[in-house]
C-alpha cells in the first residue's frame, strides 16, 4: 500500500509486501461486493505490529469439517475421507503462507480450526467419521512435507482441553462440551440479512446442506452456531488474522480461494467436491454427484483410497504399460508406473500420446522409465515428437557447468530469470530486414544428475493458471492484449544480439488459446559468473517507471505458488513442456554436479 510523506520505514515496505500477497490470494466474490481496499489500512496496522516485534504473521481458517454426507444416492465427494482436493486445497495454502515466510524472516502460519465439532451434529455426522477425517487430513499435510501449516480444534481454542484429542472418546467428550459452550455462553441471535457476510453464508446454504424436512430450521442453526463459533475464535486468536472459505466482501476476514482459480469456477470446497481430471487432461473440482460415471473411472491412491475423477480417455492408455497418471501441483502432470509394475522403457513409449498429453498439460513428467544407448535412443524419440531445432551447438544441450561456452547464465551454477526458450533464437525477415523470434514448441529434458545441494530447482509457470489471475492487481487480459514489450540480451555463442519487439498475448499455435509471452527482466547485479550478461526489457511506448511497475507486476505472477510448479529433479527424470505455454526458470544451487540433455522440437 502506499504511504504519504517520507519515505517508508523497514517495516512499512515488509507489510506492504505482505498485504500484497494476501490481497492477491483473496477471492473476489462474484455476488458479494469487494471492500478489502475498507478494511486494508486495520490489516496495515496489525501486521506492523506483528512484522515490528518480528513474530510470525498467523491466520486462523475455520475449515475442513469432514466429507459432506451422502443424500441418498447423491455423493457430492468419493468417500468419507481426504483424498486429491484436501492435497490441492493444503498446498495452497501452505504456498501462501510460503510466500510470506520468503520475503519475511519472520514467516507465516495458517491455523486451520476443524469445524466437526461446531457443525457435526446438525448434519448428522458420527464423531468417528469427523474425527478419522481430521487424523487424515494432518498425516496428508506431513506425508506432502508442508511446514506453515497447523491443526487445532474449537474445544482446544477455548481452553476446553489443554491439548488434541488422541482417541476418539477424548474426541467425543471434547466436542460435547464444546457444543454446550456454543449453545450456552456464546450463543447469540442472529439476523439473516445482518450484514453482507451473513447474508452469502446463507445464501450459500440454500444449496450446500442437505435436504431435510425443515430446511429453514437448519439453516438457522448452522448461522446461530456459525455466530457463536465466529464469536470463539475472535476471543481466542485476537492477533491473527481471520480467513475464510464462504462468499464475504473481504472486510474484517478475507475469502481465500483453496484451489488455483482455473480449477474451481463454481468455488466448490475440498469436502463438497472431488477432483476431475477431463479427457484434454485439465483438472477441475467438482460435485461428484453431477458427473456422468459412465465417462469417468474412480481412481485409488497407492492405499487404494478413492482419490480422483478421471474421464475416460486414450491418452491415459499407453499399450503394455500399467501407470499412474497424476496431477502436479498446481500444473502439470506425473506419469509413472504403478506400484508393482516398471521400470518401463523409454524406447517404447509412444511419442503421439507424449505430445498430446503435453499440449494438454505442462510440465509432464516421465519418472520411472529407463534408457539405453542414450543420445541415440533420446535424439531418435525426440524425431518422433516432431521436428528437432538445430542450434550453432547441434540438437542436444548438455545442460552442465561449463566455463568454456558462453551461453550466457545457462551454463552456470548461478539463478536464471523466468523465459521461454528461443526468445532470442532469430531469423531475419527478407523483405522487412526485421529480426523474428522464432522460438521452438516442446522442450524435452532428461536428467543425467539431480545435484543434491540446496537449490537447483526448475520452476514450470502456466499460462493456463496465470491468465485467470490477471486483473485489477495486475492488469486485465485485454489491456495486456494490445501491448507489446521489447527485449535485448548481448550476443554469444547460441543467441542474442537482436532487440525484439514482441506481444504479451499470443495464440497457440496448436491449440488455439491465448497464451502468456514475456521474460524476466535480469540487470547485471544479479549476474554472477563471468558469462552471464544482463536481459533488458520494457513495455514499448509507455514511461520507464510505469514498464517497470508492470514488470514487476507481471514476475510476480510467473512466481506465484498457484501458477508456477517447483520441480526437484531426481536422475532418470524426462520432462515434456510446451515451451509456448510455459515460462520456466531455475534457482540457483550451491554444489554438486547436476546435468540434463535438453532438445527443443517444432
Amino acid at each position: 500500500m502506499p504511504y504519504a510523506g517520507n519515505p517508508p520505514s523497514p517495516t512499512e515496505n515488509k507489510v506492504s509486501q505482505i498485504l500484497s500477497i494476501i490481497s492477491a490470494y483473496r477471492h473476489r466474490s462474484a455476488t458479494v461486493p469487494d471492500r478489502f481496499s475498507e478494511f486494508a489500512p486495520e490489516l496495515e496496522k496489525q501486521l506492523a505490529e506483528t512484522v515490528s516485534r518480528g513474530e510470525a504473521v498467523r491466520f486462523i481458517l475455520p475449515a475442513f469439517p469432514f466429507k459432506a454426507p451422502a443424500e441418498g444416492d447423491k455423493h457430492k465427494t468419493l468417500g468419507s475421507l481426504p483424498d486429491k482436493a484436501e492435497e490441492i486445497a493444503l498446498q495452497t495454502l501452505d504456498g501462501f503462507a510460503d510466500s510470506i515466510a520468503e520475503i519475511y524472516e519472520g514467516g507465516a502460519t495458517v491455523v486451520i480450526v476443524s469445524d466437526a465439532s461446531v457443525y457435526g451434529d446438525l448434519l448428522k455426522i458420527p464423531d468417528a467419521d469427523a474425527f478419522a477425517y481430521q487424523q487424515e487430513l494432518k498425516k496428508l499435510a506431513s506425508s506432502l512435507g508442508l511446514t506453515h501449516l497447523a491443526f487445532v480444534r474449537p474445544g482446544t481454542l477455548a481452553g476446553i482441553a489443554t491439548e488434541e484429542a488422541k482417541t476418539l472418546e477424548e474426541y467425543s467428550h471434547h466436542v460435547s462440551k464444546t457444543r454446550n459452550l456454543l449453545d450456552g455462553t456464546l450463543a447469540q441471535a442472529v439476523d439473516p440479512s445482518e450484514d453482507e457476510n451473513v447474508q452469502a453464508t446463507s445464501k450459500h446454504y440454500d444449496t450446500a446442506l442437505p435436504q431435510t424436512e425443515d430446511p429453514e430450521a437448519l439453516k438457522a442453526a448452522m448461522l446461530k452456531r456459525g455466530k457463536a463459533y465466529a464469536k470463539l475464535i475472535a476471543s481466542s486468536a485476537e492477533s491473527t488474522i481471520r480467513l475464510s472459505i464462504h462468499e464475504s466482501n473481504n472486510v474484517g476476514k478475507i475469502t481465500l480461494d483453496l484451489f488455483p482459480p482455473a480449477t474451481n469456477p463454481d468455488f466448490i470446497t475440498p469436502w463438497h467436491g472431488t477432483v476431475a481430471v477431463l479427457a484434454d487432461a485439465s483438472v477441475r473440482i467438482v460435485d461428484a454427484s453431477t458427473v456422468d460415471m459412465t465417462k469417468f473411472e474412480v481412481i485409488t491412491n497407492h492405499e487404494g483410497r478413492p482419490w480422483l475423477l478421471r474421464e475416460k480417455s486414450d491418452l491415459f492408455s499407453w499399450f503394455g504399460m500399467e501407470l499412474d497418471f497424476e496431477p502436479l501441483y498446481p500444473c502439470g502432470m506425473l506419469v509413472r508406473p504403478r506400484d508393482g509394475y516398471g521400470p518401463y522403457r523409454f524406447e517404447d513409449v509412444n511419442m503421439k500420446r507424449v505430445r498430446r498429453l503435453a499440449l494438454s498439460t505442462a510440465p509432464l513428467l516421465l519418472r520411472g522409465f529407463t534408457m539405453q544407448v542414450e543420445k541415440e535412443v533420446f535424439r531418435s524419440k525426440a524425431r518422433e515428437l516432431g521436428e528437432i531445432q538445430m542450434w550453432p551447438f547441434g540438437d542436444i544441450l548438455e545442460v552442465r557447468e561449463n566455463a568454456d561456452f558462453n551461453m550466457n547464465n545457462v551454463l552456470t551454477r548461478e539463478a536464471m530469470p523466468f523465459h521461454y526458450d528461443g526468445v532470442f533464437k532469430t531469423v531475419q525477415d527478407e523483405k522487412t530486414g526485421e529480426w523474428i523470434s522464432v522460438p521452438p514448441l516442446f522442450q524435452m529434458f532428461r536428467n543425467r544428475a539431480a545435484s543434491q545441494s540446496k537449490g537447483g530447482l526448475t520452476l514450470f509457470a502456466s499460462s493456463r493458471n496465470l491468465i485467470p489471475l490477471l486483473g485489477p492487481d495486475s492488469i486485465p487480459l485485454e489491456e495486456l492484449r494490445k501491448l507489446k514489450w521489447k527485449t535485448f540480451t548481448a550476443a554469444n555463442e547460441a543467441f542474442g544480439g537482436h532487440e525484439l519487439l514482441l506481444p504479451f498475448i499470443i495464440t497457440h499455435p496448436e491449440s488455439g488459446v491465448d497464451t502468456f509471452r514475456f521474460h524476466e527482466p535480469w540487470p547485471e547485479s544479479k549476474c554472477v559468473a563471468g558469462s552471464s550478461e544482463p536481459t533488458i526489457v520494457r513495455v514499448v511506448d509507455w514511461p520507464l517507471a510505469e514498464s517497470d511497475a508492470l514488470c514487476e507486476k507481471l514476475t510476480r505472477l510467473l512466481y506465484d505458488r498457484r501458477i508456477a510448479y517447483r520441480h526437484q529433479w531426481k536422475a532418470g527424470d524426462f520432462i515434456f513442456n510446451d515451451n509456448a505455454m510455459t515460462h520456466h526458470t531455475r534457482t540457483a544451487f550451491e554444489n554438486g554436479h547436476r546435468e540434463h540433455w535438453r532438445v527443443h522440437v517444432n
